[in-house]
């Protein structure tokens, strides 16, 4: 019987470097298991067959067989390995945007509570014709700004979210299925702050006149 042979750790290698050195000996002894046990098969068929010679011939024709095998079995195994890897690494950007949606809709609700505070003073000082309406105005396209990079951000994490939902129901991981709910939380989160900023910008005192300058 072959032993099963294991790459030893190198400090010296990165822990990436390792695992593909483990893996890469994981793959050679699954191709010489397969010849071992090819020639095993085979020489116990030729001896059977033919006496000595047909051993010869038996074990030479089951090396190949069982190499082969044992190729096809190594090969998937490794297709396996890389296809976990980067469903792995999938999983883990869809966590990534998720967490950054999150961290949005927390920052959102403060920028909102920002807008409002500074709404209210403007309305007071227009009102009081302590600025003027270009003042206003330009104090208020700064707050539409806001108002804009939050639908921007609501579009792009509703998107990311259905991409999430298709990987989910393409790989039947539910993992990605939980982190689409994570983002469409912050979703609602940021079209919630949205629709507050909007509507405070819509409350615009009598005294200001869009039209004018």
């Amino acid at each position: 019987m072959l032993s099963a042979c294991t790459a030893t750790y190198n400090p010296n290698l990165t822990p990436e470097q390792n695992k593909q050195n483990q893996r890469d000996a994981q793959y050679n002894n699954t191709l010489g298991t397969g010849a071992l046990a090819g020639t095993a098969l085979g020489a116990l068929v030729g001896g059977l067959a033919g006496g000595k010679k047909g051993l010869l011939i038996g074990s030479l024709s089951g090396a190949a067989l069982g190499a082969g095998t044992g190729y096809m079995v190594a090969d998937r195994t490794q297709n396996q390995q890389r296809t976990e890897d980067q469903l792995n690494q999938q999983i883990a950007a869809a966590h990534q945007i998720a967490m950054t949606a999150q961290a949005d809709a927390q920052q959102a609700a403060q920028q909102v509570d920002a807008a409002q505070k500074q709404l209210a003073t403007l309305n007071q000082q227009i009102a009081s014709k302590k600025i003027t309406t270009a003042q206003y105005k330009r104090q208020l396209a700064n707050i539409q700004k806001t108002s804009a990079n939050l639908n921007n951000k609501i579009n792009y994490y509703s998107a990311q979210s259905k991409q999430m939902q298709q990987y989910a129901t393409i790989s039947q991981d539910p993992r990605f299925s939980q982190e689409a709910q994570q983002t469409d939380e912050a979703v609602n989160r940021l079209k919630y702050a949205e629709s507050v900023l909007a509507t405070g910008m819509g409350a615009q005192p009598s005294s200001y006149t869009p039209t004018r300058g």
